[in-house]
């Protein structure tokens, strides 16, 4: 992560600890191991099947699963996020937001193949108080939520044979299933959003100087994904390098959503699903790239989260680049008219934290996805599996070949 990232993450962290909603959403727990495991056996009796399914990676800024519960009352599919939290008094302190989902959504992560997993069997003898047999671990993992505990005779027994574990990661359970998955998944990329901004900016550059009037690059990402990071970052790095002339046209893919009154004219009502390649007109955005390469000036729109509709605001004239950012800026309706395309490597799960926590700070919720609970059953629901299944473009072979371009055209500034 970059410097840049961090300084954002710790900006939002903190903006986070101190809104109330999030607030009510703070977990506060401990981990054990017991000192003599087969002292825990007897409550292996009272115990109920578990399959959790981990769409993160321990490196990540959050942590994102999948639970299956098979209790004798039925099975019970749920959705959590965590942030990364901190020790405060001996207690990991983190934000948790846990919502109901479907089976179906359920299956598709579990059945995947792709996502760590772990197998347990757990044991809830108190309110707060759960001991699990995790399989493929000898020894059984205990943890402990809230305060009501701490006045528990039983618990205050319980813990003297028991080792507090709260500061290792060790025993959290995704660490222990990308242990046991045996295989090195979901790992963030090394590259950083300040290093593949810079790499864009060489490639626009060769690409330009093979003497095209417009260039046009595609950034794809998840919400949260840190798309904005990187256009910012492009838009700086040219403007500083070649001068004014030469700042970027920005357009979003989300600039050209028809609007929920369409959308329900045209497939009924409510909508809900804003992630779906309907919802975007890919083909007008292609046309008016197509009208700005022939030097014709089009009109500017944005989305209004307020009303759901597309609002109009001015006329712009065509510049030497464009970018194009978006869920659908690798969308085929572009490829005759767009030069490059790069996908933020952000991994899923800092992705749909980033979003979440976003929904409260910039209060960017519609009337479908009003609350955080809301917001991540959306995405691991609907827009994730959308998104995962696109068809994505071709890697950037040709301007790889091209990059030394780049390099002889500072070179010929300087002469000048």
């Amino acid at each position: 992560m970059s410097l840049v990232e961090k300084e954002l993450t710790q900006k939002n962290v903190e903006q986070a600890r101190n809104n109330p909603e999030f607030q009510k959403r703070r977990e506060r727990e401990q981990k054990m191991m017991a000192v003599s495991p087969d002292l825990l056996d007897v409550f292996k009796a009272d115990s109920v099947p578990i399959e959790q399914v981990y769409l993160s990676h321990p490196d990540e800024e959050f942590s994102l699963r999948v639970r299956a519960k098979y209790s004798p009352e039925g099975t019970t599919y749920m959705a959590t996020l965590k942030d990364g939290g901190e020790i405060v008094d001996g207690v990991l302190d983190r934000l948790e937001v846990e919502e109901e989902i479907s089976q179906e959504a359920y299956e598709y992560y579990a059945n995947n193949g792709l996502y760590p997993h772990v197998r347990k069997l757990r044991s809830e003898p108190l309110p707060g108080l759960s001991i699990d047999f995790i399989e493929g671990m000898d020894t059984p993992v205990v943890e402990f939520e809230g305060s009501d505990l701490e006045t528990s005779s039983f618990a205050t027994l319980l813990k003297t044979g028991l080792v507090d574990m709260t500061d290792s990661t060790e025993l959290h359970n995704e660490v222990i299933a990308h242990r046991l998955h045996q295989g090195e998944v979901l790992k963030p990329s090394a590259e950083t959003l300040e290093s593949l901004s810079m790499r864009m900016f060489k490639d626009m550059v060769a690409t330009y100087t093979l003497g095209y009037k417009q260039v046009v690059v595609g950034v794809s990402g998840m919400s949260g994904s840190g798309k904005t990071t990187v256009v910012h970052d492009l838009e700086k790095a040219l403007i500083e390098t070649f001068g004014e002339e030469f700042r970027p046209l920005v357009l979003s893919s989300d600039d050209y959503h028809r609007g929920k009154k369409w959308l329900e004219s045209e497939y009924g009502a409510p909508w809900t699903n804003w992630d779906d390649p309907r919802v975007y007109n890919t083909a007008e955005l292609a046309d008016d790239l197509k009208k700005l390469s022939e030097g014709e000036p089009i009109m500017r729109k944005h989305f209004d989260f307020g009303t759901e509709e597309v609002v109009y605001d001015e006329i712009i004239d065509p510049r030497p680049f464009v970018i194009v950012e978006g869920l659908f800026a690798g969308s085929p309706d572009l490829q005759p008219v767009r030069h490059l395309h790069y996908e933020v490597p952000t991994g899923i799960a800092t992705s749909v934290g980033r979003d979440v926590r976003r929904l409260i700070l910039e209060n960017r919720a519609n009337g479908s996805i009003g609350s955080p609970e809301a917001r991540l059953k959306y995405q691991l629901e609907t827009a994730l599996p959308t998104y995962l299944e696109q068809d994505r473009p071709r890697a950037n072979a040709f301007s790889r070949s091209s990059r030394p371009l780049a390099e002889r055209a500072f070179m010929l500034a300087k002469l000048r």
